[in-house]
């Protein structure tokens, strides 16, 4: 009988075989293949400094759920975590690929289960994301929306303020109900539309901001605030 000791046994739970990683690869280089531009929809992004509407391209969480089924019929998804701040409700879901775990948070409204399902949905894209998929899709929206950020006024915000990823990385980093509460306070003095100030600097929704971004964020709305003689970059309708 091979006896196997445990410094052995370690060593082969630590570290896959290289025929599993070679394929690991093969079916990340296939999961970043751009989506299909016949299953790429569009919606109403953020305005621009004219205040012109920007449409930004996006695909359906089931495109998503198809292009695994089809690159990697081996994935797994599970829901690692649901939690209620305020009237929001965040997701964590985490997605498997051979071995391989990524993980994504959404947000959506937790006075229905239409906004729920969305904050799921959601979670299952970022994650979906990270393996690479329509990946080309967010970098767009993401160049278009920085490069109008530094060629806009912004009333005085410096966007090296602001973290590098604002976006949580997990729900021990998300957003807290006070700072929520208070984005929503010193944005309705000032007469801001919070969320389109929000995707303009930031390009995120204020409820997936991480606990850092939201205090940067804060901190630009109360200096908006401070100077309500120069206009901000938009104001509530």
């Amino acid at each position: 009988m091979t006896h196997v000791n445990k410094n052995e046994k370690a060593a082969a739970v630590d570290f896959p075989p290289a025929d599993n990683v070679l394929h690991f690869g093969e079916t990340l280089r296939e999961l970043r293949n751009n989506v299909d531009p016949n299953l790429v929809r569009q919606r109403e992004g953020w305005r621009d400094r004219n205040g012109n509407v920007q449409m930004v391209d996006y695909v359906e969480w089931h495109t998503v759920a198809d292009v695994l089924d089809e690159t990697a019929p081996n994935w797994g998804h599970t829901i690692k975590d649901i939690r209620q701040i305020g009237d929001i409700m965040a997701v964590t879901v985490a997605i498997t690929i051979d071995g391989i775990t990524r993980e994504g948070i959404g947000t959506g409204s937790a006075l229905s289960d239409m906004g729920i399902k969305k904050a799921e949905h959601d979670a299952l894209k970022r994650a979906a994301v990270k393996f690479g998929i329509a990946r080309d899709l967010y970098k767009k929206e993401f160049d278009a929306i920085d490069g109008e950020r530094f060629g806009a006024d912004t009333a005085g915000a410096n966007v090296s303020n602001f973290p590098a990823e604002p976006v949580a990385m997990g729900l021990s980093d998300l957003v807290t109900a006070k700072q929520l509460g208070m984005i929503r306070a010193i944005s309705r003095e000032a007469g801001i539309d919070q969320e389109e100030e929000c995707l303009q600097l930031l390009n995120c929704n204020t409820s997936e901001l991480s606990k850092k971004a939201a205090s940067s964020f804060i901190d630009h709305l109360l200096r908006v605030q401070k100077h309500s003689a120069a206009p901000p970059l938009r104001r509530a309708s």
